[in-house]
């Protein structure tokens, strides 16, 4: 009887040691298919490769989780609505991952799974990316996990478009091959499966597919790093209409209000007002006709609200100094309402004027002059302002009532909408443009050091 028992114990034990590795290797570690993953096009008139790439390792470092309530809309353009206040009514886990790539966009979230791009690894002193690779991650949000995960042959800056199922991203980088192309390497709008990440179809361009697109009637719309705009079937891919505007757009993701797009270009630097049905050009204004040694206005992902579309753009003093300003159209004709100028700053390596937030008619934007302004959206007149630090990404709104923002180190602010300071929080991510996503329970930050920290907001507030 004695032997049975010791038999049975053994047995236990070896089938416990089993169990706890194969929690401890799904919780916090795991390569996917032996960290390679082969790159393929279904469509062989745009195929822009067909290669093995090695995907970096990810860690999920921390894991909470949560019972996850499906969230089944689709994400139509950057922070998914005009006014920039990114919140998606989903219940999450609570997670920090590591996937070694620099995030430089906000993710995006359909049913259980949250799509997150990366950029490479960032030189964290230069805020430089060095190397020609993007990741597109899938990851279940209740637990952190990753379902699938996909690598490709230049940068993602992208915030991913998720419409029924298919991911669309796009493919590009800030390098110059002239004067007025911006993207070296493979160019190209990409559409993938949400959920096993196969890509669906290619469309190769001569510049940069940096900004996010949006997506308007059955089309993906992008302005891209060769002075084009253009609208592809987002079912097939083939192009539907394109306008040469002879100006570049680096990462000024348009917004999409009424059937008409808005965004903001460089050489020369032009504001956009493009129908999105036809690409006709409704209205723009040429800012080189006024300024010169402009910048910026490229950078900026405009935000609309109740008629007036808001914009940022910067001044160069010198080779090291900048003048950031603000800039509210009247969304119909083109016609300048305000401009606000929020002083000086030093001129970063690259993106120089960070997306606006508007909130309850408040203009909220920050920069790398590093002050906070709340501003009048009808007016233009200062509410309130804060020292923040050098930032580049933009503020988020909380229950109504708590305005988040991270500056370049990491610190996360919380204030009240009249400006006062709650909580500073030091957190380990460091953000990039646009970094911030809020949901019915947690705080989704996403950094340049390839950190994922979801965490709860009765935490924060």
């Amino acid at each position: 009887m004695t032997y049975y028992k010791s038999i049975i114990l053994i047995i236990t034990i070896i089938l416990l040691l089993i169990s706890e590795y194969v929690f401890l290797t799904h919780f916090y570690y795991k390569p996917i298919n032996g960290g390679k993953l082969s790159l393929t096009t279904t469509n062989s008139a745009q195929s822009i490769y067909s290669l093995n790439l090695t995907l970096p390792k990810y860690q999920v470092i921390q894991s909470i989780p949560e019972k996850d309530m499906k969230y089944m809309e689709n994400t139509i353009m950057f922070d998914g609505n005009p006014d920039h206040v990114y919140f998606i009514p989903v219940i999450t886990g609570y997670f920090l991952i590591n996937v070694t790539g620099a995030v430089v966009i906000p993710p995006s979230i359909y049913s259980d799974i949250m799509i997150v791009v990366t950029s490479g690894p960032m030189n964290l002193q230069t805020r430089a990316l060095n190397q020609l690779v993007g990741c597109v991650y899938a990851i279940n949000i209740s637990n952190g996990q990753v379902v699938w995960a996909d690598k490709f042959p230049n940068q993602i800056m992208t915030e991913p478009i998720i419409v029924n199922g298919e991911v669309i991203i796009g493919l590009g980088n800030a390098m110059f091959i002239n004067s007025t192309v911006r993207g070296t390497g493979e160019n190209a709008v990409i559409a993938l499966s949400l959920y096993s990440g196969k890509e669906l179809w290619n469309f190769t361009t001569l510049g940069e597919d940096m900004p996010t697109p949006v997506y308007y009637d059955g089309m993906i719309i992008e302005a891209n790093g060769n002075g084009e705009v253009f609208a592809l079937n987002a079912t097939t891919g083939k192009l539907v209409w394109e306008d040469y505007i002879g100006s570049y757009d680096s990462m000024s993701s348009p917004v999409l209000v009424n059937n008409v797009i808005y965004f903001g270009s460089a050489n020369p630097y032009i504001f956009w007002a493009i129908d999105a049905k036809s690409g006709k050009v409704l209205w723009y204004y040429n800012f080189s006709s006024y300024e010169q040694n402009l910048g910026g206005l490229d950078d900026s992902s405009p935000a609309y609200s109740d008629g007036i579309v808001v914009t940022s753009y910067t001044i160069h003093i010198n080779n090291e100094s900048m003048v950031e300003c603000l800039v509210a159209f009247n969304a119909d004709n083109g016609k300048i309402i305000w401009a606000l100028n929020e002083g000086v700053g030093p001129i970063p390596p690259y993106l120089e004027s960070p997306p606006p937030v508007i909130f309850n008619g408040i203009v909220f934007h920050d920069s790398p002059v590093g002050i906070l302004y709340a501003v009048n959206l009808s007016s233009g007149k200062v509410i309130w302002e804060y020292k923040t630090g050098f930032t580049t990404s933009n503020v988020d709104i909380i229950k109504g009532k708590y305005v988040v923002i991270q500056n370049e180190t990491g610190y996360l602010f919380v204030f009240t909408l009249s400006g006062k300071l709650v909580k500073l929080i030091k957190t380990p991510v460091m953000p990039g443009p646009g970094n911030l996503l809020v949901t019915l329970n947690s705080l989704i930050l996403v950094g340049v050091n390839g950190i994922i920290d979801v965490i709860p907001i009765d935490s924060i507030i």
